[in-house]
């Protein structure tokens, strides 16, 4: 498991869905349990076939990004190498999420364009999760919100995630990104918690 003493704007752990164990509290867990299990069943309705009630309250691993911008900016490097662009303004840019959001980018997320590196660019913040499952492409489930206003999860798979990691990572340094800039120290972060999930059978939670 992993601590950092710095801030983080995106929280990551991979453990069970399910966050206590009955023998700690009994109506938590059984309330978790019957909406976990909802999830479950679309998700197989999908055909993607993952236990998520298994190890209640087990975390293995978390991580945290101290900086949203580092992920906004690794999205946008992979799109831009994929289109084969030059990438010297996105990398002179650095981590900053400006008001007006890469087009190139933005296609992506409203699906008006593909790319290989799906499971990585759709993750855009909270309400998401890495299964550890094989699928082609990440999905979008509908759910209410506390406020009681409609709103939609993130699902991609761990193992989707490693493969377009392992061939992102070379093709950026190759490009000239800096091992030790934020956006890479990103990719990093999402390796590790790709690894946890696939070895242990656990979803990677992001919130």
């Amino acid at each position: 498991m992993t601590h950092s003493d710095q801030p983080t704007e995106l929280d990551l752990a991979v453990g069970a869905m399910i966050t206590v164990r009955p023998d700690e509290d009994q109506e938590a867990y059984n309330e978790q349990r019957e909406s976990i299990s909802i999830v479950q069943d679309q998700l197989r309705e999908e055909g993607i076939d993952v236990d998520l009630l298994a190890l209640p309250g087990t975390q293995i691993w978390e991580g945290g990004l101290e900086n949203m911008g580092a992920l906004y900016q690794l999205s946008r490097l992979a799109v831009h190498l994929e289109r084969e662009d030059d990438l010297a303004q996105v990398i002179e840019d650095g981590p900053v999420i400006y008001d007006e959001l890469d087009p190139v980018l933005t296609d992506v997320w409203d699906e008006l364009t593909q790319t290989r590196f799906a499971h990585l660019v759709n993750l855009q913040g909270i309400d998401s999760y890495y299964l550890p499952a094989d699928f082609a492409k990440p999905l979008w489930m509908p759910f209410e919100n506390e406020e009681g206003e409609e709103d939609s999860a993130f699902f991609g798979s761990a193992y989707a995630l490693q493969r377009e990691i392992a061939e992102l990572g070379p093709l950026l340094l190759d490009a000239g990104v800096k091992h030790n800039s934020e956006a890479y120290r990103c990719l990093e972060l999402l390796r590790e918690a790709a690894t946890q999930s696939v070895n242990n059978g656990l979803p990677v939670i992001v919130w």
